[in-house]
């Protein structure tokens, strides 16, 4: 049995999630000092970016006001001098991104979310074929630019023999799921974006884009002249529903709300030491109040979580703490399992 002074037990601690500071470099021509605070700003808007997965965020008149005073929400920054090249380096951060995206009530990713798979298959001249072609490289590239600059890893298939005897162009163009599921499999993905491209002789471009996933399944369709309004609509439909998924709220609210975790077999104070320092790790939490210490049982006041959910998607990289109450947002709160090793 776990036995604990009552003063350990009534304390309370602030977390201390260990964020590390981001580094961007930026390429810039010389070191003026409109060139350090454009860099700045692009440096701060990438890095709320990549936290987010949230383009829309960047209009809020918080996050507005701190790319125009970029410079100042650095903690660091230098040159360096590589091959004849200049760059910025930016020095941020982490829990200042996060306290930024919190005052514009943002998202941010949690630490698990799973790549996307794209497939693409073209309609043109010559019929319908795999878009892995020189004509499509430029597609390719702005898609998987932007996604990284979401925190999104967007994939590609070989188009090799191993996937052309699963899956035909046509195939593909009808979405027999079937085969595009057996395709996908040897990627160990089943997050998917399919998209069917017909080119036009006038040089416009014919979109339909369809993204699937084991719970979901959402399309759109465009009509469009440039590769980026072409791709505009299938990033949208990818990031709204990846975000829903994996991504966590930040609001000025849920700094405020308190969350009762109940941990099941707590048994040393080996146990007691690694659960704390499990649930310190996670990003978002302002403060964690042991309650009681009940047998095996170590019942904690999460502040900063939000709310049960929240706080499941924050867990996921926690192998050692498993939920076990069906409801996590009844009146017993959320109930978890330590794993002892």
């Amino acid at each position: 049995m776990l036995l604990l002074a009552l003063s350990v037990v009534a304390a309370s601690f602030t977390a201390t999630a260990q964020l590390a500071e981001v580094v961007v470099r930026i390429e810039v021509t010389d070191r003026s000092e409109a060139t350090i605070a454009e860099a700045a700003r692009e440096a701060l808007q990438q890095t709320l970016l990549l936290r987010s997965g949230d383009r829309d965020l960047l209009a809020d008149p918080t996050i507005s006001a701190a790319l125009d005073d970029a410079r100042s929400q650095l903690s660091l920054y230098q040159f360096e001098q590589i091959d004849g090249r200049t760059r910025f380096v930016a020095q941020i951060d982490s829990a200042m991104i996060d306290n930024l995206i919190r005052e514009a009530d943002g998202t941010m990713w949690t630490a698990s979310r799973p790549p996307v798979l794209m497939w693409l298959v073209v309609d043109d001249i010559g019929g319908r074929r795999f878009g892995n072609s020189d004509n499509e490289q430029p597609l390719w590239s702005a898609m998987s630019e932007t996604f990284d600059s979401l925190g999104v890893d967007l994939r590609r298939p070989l188009y090799d023999l191993s996937d052309t005897l699963l899956l035909s162009p046509q195939t593909l163009w009808e979405e027999e799921l079937g085969p595009i599921l057996e395709a996908s499999e040897r990627y160990g993905m089943t997050h998917l974006l399919i998209g069917k491209l017909i080119r036009l002789s006038s040089g416009r471009t014919i979109a339909e884009w369809l993204y699937r996933d084991m719970t979901t399944e959402q399309s759109v369709a465009v009509q469009a002249a440039s590769d980026q309004a072409v791709i505009e609509p299938a990033i949208a439909l990818v990031m709204t529903e990846m975000r829903r998924q994996f991504a966590v709220a930040l609001t000025q609210q849920s700094a405020q709300e308190v969350l009762r975790v109940r941990i099941h077999n707590v048994v040393s104070r080996d146990d007691y030491r690694a659960v704390t320092e499990a649930i310190n790790s996670l990003p978002t939490l302002e403060r964690v109040r042991p309650v009681a210490v009940e047998g095996e049982t170590l019942t904690l006041d999460l502040t900063g979580a939000g709310d049960a959910e929240t706080l499941s998607r924050l867990m996921a990289p926690l192998d050692r703490l498993t939920w076990i109450q069906g409801n996590p947002d009844s009146e017993q709160g959320a109930v978890l399992r330590w794993e002892s090793r």
